[in-house]
């Protein structure tokens, strides 16, 4: 996917308008515990809490001038949602995110704080991009996709950018966080450029690892789980069209491991870095914490 890397490197342009690059972390305790060194992208400093804030700035940024009059409508889980009113914000366009109604309060919160307009919607009776393409017929919105989208995943990709401008080390894996893959496919382009001979993984809670189920068989592969665990905000039943033949052409595995892990990866986080990650933000950690995985 050489072809996306001049509009990663796009993207990260116009992301750094608007935020910093975030750090990277590590710790010799925890290194020690691995067994090698391991670095950690703290996008949960971001301004909204997590990356999703890169893909919708690029995203919104391709828009013209009459699609940023009409406003734009996205649909998520909550970290999505706030990226997106956050970058609306930005371009002074007015967002509408569709939300399921039993969003944490603190997302919630932090929605409101961007005087978007919400609609709720039930995850077990309705479909949300459905609402979403409704919205877009009868009000000429511009939907902001969530992951399965080029300009989404360009700029997913800016994170990728400034790792490698962050690290002088030679960079052998790279674990991602995994829902609907947009970050994986992202990272997972322009690190595949970087480092050709980079091992790279997808990492998600047992149960919900489709992305593991659909690389090992080759073909997107549903999730049938029914059952919400911690995870709330990686737990996609599908890989992305787009995102699965991307993740694929660079060629990425799939890593599930259980709350146990997830729960001992966030303690681990506060500990040593003095971070409360959400459990969806400490999967790929906790990935890396379980010696017992099958890489």
């Amino acid at each position: 996917m050489k072809e996306l890397i001049p509009e990663i490197e796009a993207a990260a342009s116009v992301v750094h308008q608007f935020v910093n690059p975030t750090p990277i972390l590590e710790s010799d305790n925890l290194n020690k515990k691995i067994g090698g060194r391991i670095f950690l992208k703290a996008e949960n400093y971001q301004p909204t809490g997590s990356f999703k804030l890169r893909g919708a700035l690029y995203a919104i940024s391709k828009l013209s001038t009459e699609q940023l009059a009409k406003g734009v409508v996205a649909y998520s889980s909550g970290n999505h949602a706030i990226g997106v009113a956050f970058a609306a914000s930005s371009f002074k366009t007015k967002a509408t995110l569709i939300i399921p109604k039993d969003i944490p309060q603190k997302k919630l919160e932090r929605i409101k704080s961007f005087n978007a307009e919400i609609i709720f919607y039930d995850r077990n009776i309705d479909v949300r991009e459905e609402m979403g393409e409704k919205l877009c017929k009868e009000k000429g919105l511009s939907l902001i996709k969530p992951y399965d989208d080029l300009h989404t995943i360009c700029g997913q990709g800016s994170c990728a950018f400034e790792i490698i401008k962050q690290l002088d080390v030679s960079i052998d894996s790279a674990v991602i966080c995994a829902g609907g893959g947009g970050l994986a496919a992202g990272i997972g382009t322009y690190l595949r450029y970087a480092a050709p001979n980079i091992r790279l993984f997808t990492a998600e809670p047992k149960g919900w690892d489709d992305h593991k189920e659909s690389f090992a068989q080759k073909k997107r592969v549903a999730c049938q789980n029914t059952t919400i665990g911690i995870c709330d905000g990686v737990l996609t039943p599908i890989p992305g069209e787009l995102t699965f033949k991307i993740n694929m052409q660079n060629n990425l595995s799939g890593l599930a491991v259980s709350e146990e892990y997830i729960l001992q990866a966030m303690q681990i986080s506060y500990h040593e870095f003095n971070i409360k990650l959400e459990p969806s933000g400490a999967v790929a950690l906790a990935c890396v914490l379980d010696k017992d995985r099958k890489s």
